[in-house]
């Protein structure tokens, strides 16, 4: 654990990525060994501080856990199982489109994986 001091003149927001902390002049933090090393950088702004300085006895501050996004899996739909009547019935209940019944089953299958496409990808 490092504590760190800010020796700026004004409230000031660090802009670390992961960190984000506000900081007031001449407060003194515990923070991780990584985040020590990314604010000490600039030198002018924070420094290094003594322990006899702090009364701060708390955790120290890390680095905020990056949120990995979860993709949801797109659901299985069997077009090509399906009939002509099925895909304009699918077509019409979930997407409220209704399906040219003269055009061919190769035609019909197409525009609705165009439509589940369009659907799911764009959520």
């Amino acid at each position: 654990m490092q504590q760190v001091k800010y020796v700026g003149t004004c409230v000031k927001t660090d802009s670390i990525n992961g960190v984000g902390l506000k900081w007031e002049p001449g407060q003194i933090r515990n923070v991780t060994a990584e985040v020590a090393e990314r604010l000490l950088a600039f030198s002018d702004t924070w420094i290094a501080a003594q322990a006899a300085e702090s009364h701060n006895a708390s955790e120290p501050i890390g680095l905020a856990q990056e949120k990995k996004s979860v993709e949801e899996p797109l659901p299985v739909v069997d077009f090509h199982a399906m009939n002509k009547n099925a895909m304009i019935e699918y077509a019409e209940r979930n997407y409220n489109e209704r399906l040219d019944k003269r055009q061919s089953e190769a035609v019909i299958r197409h525009k609705l994986i165009d439509l589940f496409s369009n659907h799911h990808l764009a959520e």
